[in-house]
Parts: structure tokens; C-alpha cells; sequence
């Protein structure tokens, strides 16, 4: 499992503006807590950061996690849409 962002002050952050934030060690950011109090969560390659209502992915096939601070897109989702065989 790899590491793509991190959650923290209510938001997806990426690895770099997170570094910038916290350090280097992200061994160290699961004992660090946000200005808000909350511990600095890993998001995973794995982990679902999409919306997958159908109605919401009729409107929106195409989604981006992107970080909070520089906007960059982290990851994106297409939907590929529901097939009946």
C-alpha cells in the first residue's frame, strides 16, 4: 500500500505541502495532532476517497483528490458506469 495524501483539518492534504506542514518522518505524524486536535491520517492507494452515489456519479463520472493547500490533483476516478448483461 502506498501512501497518496493525508488527512488532516478536515481536508485531503498531499505528501508535500504535508511534509512542509509536519516534517519529513511520517512515522511522527501519527502521534501529531492538527490545529484542530484531530491525529494526521494516511490516506492509502486503496482507501475510497470518491463519492460513488449513482445520482452523484451520473452528474460528476469524472472526480479529483486534490490537496487543500496547493491544489494539486493527487488522484483521479472515472466512472465507467453500470453495464446490464
Amino acid at each position: 500500500m502506498d501512501t497518496i495524501a493525508y488527512t488532516y483539518m478536515g481536508d485531503y492534504h498531499c505528501i508535500d505541502c504535508t511534509e512542509n506542514q509536519f516534517g519529513k518522518d511520517p512515522f511522527l505524524y501519527a502521534f501529531t495532532l492538527d490545529n484542530e486536535g484531530n491525529l494526521i491520517n494516511p490516506v492509502q492507494s486503496i482507501d475510497e476517497w470518491m463519492e460513488l452515489d449513482q445520482g452523484h456519479l451520473s452528474e460528476n463520472p469524472i472526480q479529483y483528490l486534490a490537496c487543500s493547500d496547493c491544489h494539486t490533483i493527487i488522484e483521479t476516478y472515472e466512472h465507467q458506469g453500470v453495464t446490464n448483461e
